[in-house]
């Protein structure tokens, strides 16, 4: 029960209570009736935080812009979306705000984006300041251009020195101890030793000169968790890059340390000293981090298994078929540990003991120990590892054992021979490489012995290597036999094939060899396709090459080379046109050089393109082979085919062909002809405007009338059009195949335009008036002398009036001689004495011929002279008929004997007949002709046939006589009576 006193003292306690709380709420109110109103500009209250750059009190280069960077925190109870503009001053000295902003050197302004509450934003001034070598204290003040709620917290003012020798060494933060390895980890943490030295290196910018005298030392502290440095160690260093701001990288003092635990490593500059002064910011001097010492030692052995089969209940007998793995638990590397492996039998008698060291073990690694087992049956087996190590006692002894009880039996070999290629065949220069894989479990050791077709040794071991030659080409057995260490033996066996490597390369185009199973050599050739051929290539594709490749051999007693396939590359840039598109060449088999039929390859039979110069082709058989792919027209220019009318209603083509004429793939020029009266509409059109393939096939069709080689520049059509008969031309160039471009190709023009141009059949026929002539003969002894024949002093002139040319254009003339009566002939046959006699209207034309000349006049002989008319298409008028205007005849006297009448010899005196009668002397004159002697012939023999026939024919005459007597008698008559007669 509460007695009074206690009552009155709770009361009063009570009442204290009461006002208190009264006069804290009187305290908040007066203040806030007290506060000033607020002005602010701005609503919230942004805190300029800290001057990030320039650092307060740091010292900086006067050489180089300073960055202006501030931290600015939204410290007020309100998010603001508003920008808000902050402003910067520098100015030399010590100052306060408005001394400063009134005495600057340079100022700037920047906007800071709105900041959520209890956000903070590092803000960077698009501005730099730059002090131009300046020396001395410096002032920066930052500031909002408008008032918030909390004005006191709007102006930031930092103090900072600028020099022209800033001398500053900055470390980063890292940690060196990641560099060290071989160290447990914990938690990602590595643990160190103690009473270990672990060497280390930092890394760090140094600003400094070549005057500046800098001597640094480096070093590190240790503090244990109560803040007490327990350890410390530096090196001093003066040779740190002294040329401006610079890397370096510089190796830290051994760290080392007795006693376990955690302790705080701090890092970097502890010390330093210069020409006037060392490192003048130490801000950025050091970093640190914490690290552990600990030395627990901690083996396990962690398990124990057959070697090569380790979920296996079963153990199995033979050499290295035991693995026990131990590892490193501990803080400690242990060096040559011990570890004892025992085999003992069901009844604790130890049957073997082995025993495994491994040199180290490193804290967090694992070894495995291999150990034999000798014995088969059920057996006991025991892994351990030594409690007492050199690095100390085992911290965990309990798992230093592992017992197992298990059946040890003998593994099968099943042996399985493995060679270097996969499907057992070789070249004759190739080295095989025979290994043998066996069951992981089989009871080592083992013998392998080699041998070929099983009775011929080849060599011992598991891998075994064999050069293809020595056992020569064809099919062999090759077998090994294993037996194990209980003497057990098994055999596996393989067929190998040795091929014979052949070199069936060509010159530099073709590279490669041929793989069979006899001597052999290759028989290669290639060519362009066969002209005017074409082999079905398709749209857009040419065939290119035709090639024959095959592989004999060369034993007289083989017929088959025993060809396994052939391998070679194509060198494309010596075969095709460089403007060929590799990727559209394409390989096919071709059922013969001279055969247009072909096939793809497939199955083994394939090509592969390696590169913009090679293609790869592979064979199993002899065959031809079909390059196709797309060929760009060559670059061929015809010129436009210019049109010459030529006699009969002939034409003549001419044209400039130009370009890559000796191409191999240009067959040359296709002519089309299409014909048609004057003014038709059916011709050739310009390919430039008309490209329909429909068009030009239709105008093709049933048009070709010559084939030409690709450096024929002219044709003639000898065709012959009739007067009226127009013709156009289409001159188009042809690929090998013989497939023209109607597109590359140039047709006939008229005026410059497609069209017709009509022929001309029709002769000329103008005459000439008084044509005559004279002769005159040359009775000097000069002439005599020139051919020492008088009949060849003969001169004559001829002479006429040319006419009018005719209406179509001038005519010229040519001259002919002819010997015999012109009586309605042709004289086309003949060659012109004289040609392109120019005919000139109203004069005189002339013609000499001598008879000194080759073919000159002889007396005695009648000549005509025929002028024939030839007009400008060279249409010559050749049909004479004498008499006529253009023929004059020419009849040559023998005149010689009008002026050598002295010359003439007097006759001889006549010879006296034989024997003085004179049808002697004639007779004998008919003697020497031949027409005498053959009739004098044919008399004798007719006298002959009377002196022999004659009495044959009286005989039988008689002896007819009687059987005609018989027969008037009617007397028998024998029907061979008439034999004789007739026979």
């Amino acid at each position: 029960m509460m007695s009074r006193a206690d009552a009155v003292n709770s009361n009063t306690s009570h009442r204290g209570s009461i006002g208190l709380v009264a006069l804290l709420l009187l305290s908040v109110l007066g203040g806030i009736i007290s506060a000033p109103v607020a002005s602010a500009n701005f609503a919230g209250d942004l805190e300029i935080t800290e001057s990030t750059s320039p650092k307060n009190g740091s010292v900086i280069s006067s050489w180089d812009p300073i960055s202006l960077e501030v931290k600015v925190t939204n410290t007020g109870f309100v998010y603001n979306t508003d920008t808000r503009i902050i402003e910067w001053y520098i100015c030399e000295g010590i100052k306060d705000e408005l001394s400063c902003i009134s005495s600057n050197e340079d100022s700037g302004t920047g906007i800071v984006e709105a900041i959520p509450v209890d956000q903070f934003t590092t803000f960077t001034f698009d501005q730099t300041f730059s002090p131009d070598g300046d020396e001395g204290n410096y002032t920066a003040v930052f500031r909002f251009q408008d008032d918030d709620y909390i004005t006191s917290n709007d102006v930031l003012i930092t103090n900072f020195r600028l020099t022209t020798s800033l001398v500053d060494v900055s470390v980063a933060a890292q940690n060196p101890v990641s560099q060290l390895t071989g160290l447990a980890v914990y938690d990602g943490e590595k643990i160190l030793n103690t009473n270990t030295d672990y060497n280390m290196s930092l890394s760090g910018i140094v600003t400094s000169c070549g005057a500046c005298g800098l001597v640094a030392d480096i070093g590190w502290k240790l503090f244990n968790e109560s803040g007490i440095e327990v350890a410390n160690s530096s090196l001093q260093y003066s040779n740190l890059p002294s040329w401006g701001e610079a890397s370096f990288q510089r190796d830290l003092p051994p760290l080392n340390h007795d006693e376990e635990g955690e302790f705080t490593f701090l890092f970097g500059l502890v010390n330093s000293s210069g020409t006037p002064e060392g490192d003048m910011n130490d801000y950025n001097d050091v970093q640190s981090v914490q690290v552990i010492f600990d030395d627990t030692v901690d083996i396990k052995v962690a398990s124990l298994s057959p070697l090569h089969a380790p979920t296996s209940t079963t153990y199995f007998y033979g050499n290295d078929s035991v693995a026990a793995s131990i590892s490193n638990q501990g803080n400690v590397t242990v060096y040559e540990p011990l570890v004892r492996f025992t085999v003992s039998d069901l009844f604790g008698e130890i049957q073997s003991e082995e025993d495994c060291r491994p040199d180290e073990i490193l804290p967090g690694h694992s070894f495995t120990c291999i150990f034999d087992l000798g014995y088969l049956g059920d057996k006991e087996l025991k892994v351990y590892a030594n409690e007492i190590l050199t690095e100390g006692s085992d911290a965990k002894p309990a798992d230093n054992t592992i017992t197992t009880i298990s059946e040890v039996v003998a593994s099968s070999i099943n042996p399985v021979i493995e060679q270097s290629n996969f499907y057992g065949q070789y070249q004759t220069s190739d080295v095989i490489e025979f290994n043998t894989r066996i069951s992981p479990t089989a009871a080592a050791p083992l013998e392998y012995s080699w041998w070929m077709s099983g009775i011929f040794p080849l060599g011992t071991g598991k891998q075994f290597n064999l050069t293809a030659e020595t056992i020569g080409l064809g099919e062999h057995y090759i077998s090994v036999r294993v037996t194990d260490s209980l003497q057990t033996m098994e055999t596996a066996s393989t067929i190998i094939t040795v091929y014979n490597s052949t070199d069936i390369s060509q010159g530099t185009w073709m590279n490669g060899t041929a793989i069979t199973t006899t001597h052999a050599a290759a028989n290669v050739e290639y060519d362009y396709p066969i002209p005017g051929v074409t082999y079905s290539a398709g749209e857009g594709v040419d065939a290119l090459l035709i090639m024959s490749v095959d592989v004999d051999t060369t034993e007289l007693d083989e017929t088959d080379p025993g060809l396994d396939y052939m391998e070679f590359d194509l060198n494309i840039s010596q075969l095709i046109p460089d403007n060929i598109p590799r990727e559209s060449i394409a390989i096919h088999q071709l059922y013969g050089m001279d055969q247009v039929d072909w096939g793809t390859l497939d199955g083994e039979n394939y090509f592969e393109l390696i590169d913009e110069h090679t293609i790869r082709v592979h064979l199993i058989e002899n065959m031809d082979l079909l390059i196709m792919g797309e060929l760009p027209p060559p670059e061929i220019e015809s010129g436009e085919p210019e049109i010459t009318l030529l006699p009969d209603g002939e034409m003549r083509i001419d044209w400039e062909p130009s370009g890559d004429l000796q191409n191999p793939y240009f067959g040359g020029w296709k002519i089309f002809k299409v014909t048609g009266n004057d003014g038709g509409s059916t011709y050739f059109p310009d390919p430039e405007e008309t490209t329909s393939a429909f068009i030009w096939n239709g105008l093709m069709s049933g048009n070709l009338v010559a084939n030409l080689s690709g450096t024929t520049s002219s044709w003639t059509d000898e065709s012959g059009l009739p007067t009226g008969t127009c013709v156009s031309y289409a001159l188009m160039p042809m690929d090998r195949a013989g497939v023209p471009s109607p597109l590359q190709g140039k047709v006939t023009r008229v005026d410059g335009s497609p069209g017709l141009e009509c022929g001309d059949a029709i002769d000329p026929t103008s005459e000439v008036s008084s044509f005559k002539h004279s002769v005159e003969y040359n009775n000097d002894t000069a002439c005599l002398e020139l051919n020492k024949d008088w009949n060849s002093c003969y001169e004559l002139t001829l002479s006429w009036i040319w006419p009018d040319h005719e209406p179509e254009g001038n005519i010229s003339w040519n001259l002919y001689r002819i010997e015999q009566r012109p009586d309605e002939i042709d004289i086309k046959v003949l060659d012109p004495i004289a040609t392109d006699l120019v005919n000139v209207p109203g004069e005189t034309g002339y013609y000499w011929q001598n008879g000194t000349d080759s073919d000159g006049i002889r007396p005695t002989r009648t000549y005509y002279y025929i002028l024939a008319p030839v007009d400008w298409v060279g249409n010559e008028q050749t049909f004479v008929d004498y008499p006529s205007s253009n023929v004059e005849r020419v009849h040559i006297k023998d005149e010689y004997w009008n002026y050598n009448q002295h010359r003439i010899p007097e006759p001889p005196a006549p010879e006296e007949p034989p024997y003085g009668i004179e049808w002697l002397g004639d007779l004998e004159d008919y003697m020497e002709i031949g027409t005498f002697q053959i009739a004098g012939l044919v008399l004798i023999g007719i006298l002959m046939m009377n002196f022999i026939g004659l009495p044959i024919i009286l005989k039988k005459r008689k002896r007819m006589k009687r059987v005609l007597a018989k027969r008037a008698a009617n007397a028998p008559i024998d029907e061979d009576e008439f034999d004789d007669f007739f026979s």
